[in-house]
């Protein structure tokens, strides 16, 4: 597993990509699905970390010095503001219809959380939709390959009802994307 991330970090990822220590030891990003994902090293339990989100913070207004990718994979972390994991880790997280994953905010940062057992070599994936808020305009095409693909990718209050309570009751959904 190691020949994956050597070759994904020196041919696909930018120079300046930072993993922690930790990040190296239980996670690879190598090949996936759609482009390069995130592949657990080890097993991970429910309710357990599995790394910081991190990175500089941005608006994402159109005065925002930005591109599209960076733009497109950011992480909202307020009412204002969205962290760009670029060059870092998060940077490489996919979605999923079916996720095994999920965003959680505390102590003022932002952590992904494994959702349920996910076991050694499998990919990490999160619903995008849980982290777009009825003011976010971004959508997406979506190709996860899950029977339960919902084939676009939208904000949370665009999820059929009964997603939304499932996502809810499972604590998939911060609390500020649930009142903006």
């Amino acid at each position: 597993m190691i020949d994956d991330f050597q070759f994904c970090y020196t041919t696909s990822v930018k120079k300046e990509t930072q993993f922690r220590h930790e990040e190296e030891k239980n996670l690879v990003v190598k090949k996936s699905r759609n482009g390069l994902g995130i592949f657990t090293r080890r097993k991970f339990l429910a309710d357990e970390t599995i790394f910081e989100v991190t990175g500089k913070f941005v608006t994402c207004d159109k005065d925002d010095n930005l591109d599209q990718m960076t733009r497109d994979n950011t992480y909202r972390y307020d009412e204002e503001k969205y962290i760009s994991p670029q060059g870092r880790i998060g940077d490489f997280l996919n979605h999923s219809c079916d996720p095994n994953a999920k965003v959680v905010k505390r102590n003022k940062k932002l952590f992904i959380v494994a959702l349920c057992p996910i076991p050694r070599g499998a990919e990490v994936v999160f619903d995008y939709s849980t982290i777009l808020a009825s003011d976010d305009i971004w959508k997406m095409n979506c190709n996860c390959g899950s029977t339960y693909c919902r084939k676009v990718i939208k904000k949370f209050n665009s999820l059929p009802k009964q997603l939304q309570k499932k996502y809810i009751s499972q604590d998939m959904v911060p609390s500020y994307i649930l009142y903006l």
